[in-house]
C-alpha cells in the first residue's frame, strides 16, 4: 500500500545542521532507497521538535522516525538494515519468503520451493593480519613478497573482513593499501582500484605528503590519514 508521507532527513553529522522535509509517495520497503545513511539519518522526535519542524503538522499526517520492525534475516541468522529491493517490489504485499537477485542486481523475492541458480559463500575471512610493527612502505614490501598486496577495501563486505582482523591487532591502527599521491593530489589503492567506497573518520582532515591510510583497531573501524613512517600492524590480501 502506498502512503503520502513526510520524511525528515538530517545532515547533522556534517559541519552544518539542517532539516529537510520531503513529501512524496513510496512503499514501506523503499525507504532505504531515499534515506541518507548514518547514525542520525532520521531524527528522534518529541512533541517540541515536531512543533518546531512542522508548525502546520496535521494530526492525520504520518511521519517516519528512526524506529522500524523487520522480519528479514540472512540464512546464518544475522540481520542487517541494508536493503537493495527492486524499486517496484512491495514487501508488505509479497507472500514470498526467500530473497533473490534480479538481472540488474537488485533484490526481489520468490517462494523458497522454486528452483533457481544460487551463490555459495564459505564464510572464511581471506585477509591476513600481520602482527609485526612496520612502516607503511615496509608493510607494502612484506605483503607483496609473502602474499599479494596490502589490503584493498572497495565495498562493505571487504570492510567487514578487514575490521574483523583489525580488532585482533596489537597496535591502535593497522596499515591498509590506501596511499595519498602528493603530486596528483588524490588517494588511491596500491592494487590499482579506485577509491569508491570510503569510511574516513575525518574527511575534512588536510591531505599531506607521506600520508597513508590506516584503519583503527576498535571504535567504528574508520580510516585515518597517518604519516607513513609510523609503525603498525598491517593486513595483507591473499594471493
Amino acid at each position: 500500500m502506498k502512503l503520502s508521507l513526510f520524511l525528515i532527513i538530517l545532515a547533522g553529522e556534517l559541519t552544518f545542521s539542517c532539516s529537510l522535509i520531503i513529501s512524496f509517495s513510496l512503499t514501506q520497503s523503499h525507504r532505504s532507497d531515499y534515506l541518507i545513511s548514518g547514525p542520525k539519518q532520521i531524527e528522534k522526535l518529541d512533541e517540541g521538535k515536531i512543533n518546531t519542524l512542522l508548525p502546520n503538522f496535521l494530526q492525520n499526517d504520518l511521519i517516519f522516525i528512526g524506529l522500524f520492525r523487520d522480519s528479514w534475516q540472512w540464512s546464518d541468522g544475522s540481520r542487517s538494515s541494508f536493503r537493495f529491493w527492486n524499486l517496484m517490489y512491495n514487501d508488505e504485499e509479497s507472500v514470498s519468503s526467500c530473497a533473490m537477485l534480479n538481472e540488474k542486481g537488485r533484490w526481489t523475492s520468490a517462494s523458497c520451493t522454486e528452483a533457481h541458480p544460487f551463490i555459495c559463500h564459505d564464510g572464511t575471512n581471506p585477509m591476513i593480519l600481520i602482527t609485526e610493527n612496520r612502516t607503511w612502505e615496509e608493510a607494502l614490501y612484506y605483503c607483496r613478497h609473502h602474499y599479494h598486496d596490502l589490503v584493498t577495501i572497495t565495498n562493505l563486505e571487504e570492510q567487514t573482513w578487514v575490521q574483523e582482523k583489525a580488532s585482533k591487532a596489537s597496535t591502535p591502527y593497522v596499515w591498509t593499501g590506501l596511499r595519498y599521491t602528493c603530486t596528483l593530489g588524490f588517494w588511491f589503492w596500491v592494487s590499482g582500484e579506485v577509491v569508491g567506497y570510503k569510511k574516513w573518520a575525518s574527511p575534512e582532515q588536510v591531505n599531506e605528503c607521506d600520508m597513508s591510510g590506516a584503519m583503527e583497531r576498535g571504535g567504528g573501524h574508520k580510516w585515518f590519514k597517518i604519516n607513513d613512517e609510523e609503525k603498525f600492524n598491517f593486513i595483507c590480501s591473499p594471493s
